[in-house]
């Protein structure tokens, strides 16, 4: 079962990292204007913003009763299929790699945009919620940790690897692998919402 949990943080972590959002806009955007170095900075601004909403997530969790788990699992599952269907949708539109970037420091703006954003509320308040209160409960805060070190490992090093691809040519981003990589996201996204919504009616 840990095993399982480990599978679902790296799948999250990757649909997360290559998904069109914000924080992908400014890596590319960082990327193209200033360099490599300051669209690896861009990807790394997860790692400072969302310990805070984490914890806040975490703290809630632990006074919720049992039932409301169950029912943040359905939810975590809803909302896990809506991004896999918005993630297999994007197929259709173009990537954005013109997107304005900030002037000043790169990672303080990158952080603050990332913690102004309302997709990691959204994604710990239910799908990462869900899976850090199961994993909690079944494997203690070693299993925990395990979850978000795999989810962050795929999540920061997927836009790492974008810079790097922006940086030798952006074209990457509207060839076949792109799409094939986000394709499998999208889908994955949707299993793995299938997957809470089941473990929330058990």
């Amino acid at each position: 079962m840990a095993a399982t949990y480990l599978f679902q943080g790296l799948v999250l972590g990757f649909a997360a990292g290559i998904s069109p959002g914000p924080m992908l806009g400014l890596v590319i955007g960082q990327t193209l204007r200033r360099g490599r170095r300051a669209g690896n900075l861009v990807a790394l601004a997860p790692l400072f913003s969302d310990l805070p909403i984490i914890l806040l997530v975490v703290i809630i969790l632990g006074h919720l009763p049992p039932t409301a788990l169950h029912a943040l699992s359905l939810i975590g599952g809803a909302f896990a299929m809506y991004l896999g269907i918005e993630t297999l949708r994007s197929l259709r539109g173009e990537i954005a790699v013109t997107e304005k970037a900030r002037e000043g420091r790169v990672l303080l703006p990158a952080v603050m945009a990332n913690f102004l954003n309302p997709h990691p509320y959204l994604f710990w308040a239910t799908i990462g919620g869900a899976l850090l209160a199961r994993t909690f409960a079944e494997g203690g805060a070693l299993l925990s940790a395990a979850f978000l070190i795999c989810f962050y490992a795929l999540l920061v090093g997927a836009k790492l690897a974008i810079a790097l691809l922006v940086n030798r040519g952006r074209d990457w981003l509207h060839g076949r692998t792109y799409q094939a990589l986000l394709g499998g996201s999208g889908v994955l996204l949707l299993v793995i919402g299938a997957t809470l919504i089941a473990n929330g009616i058990v």
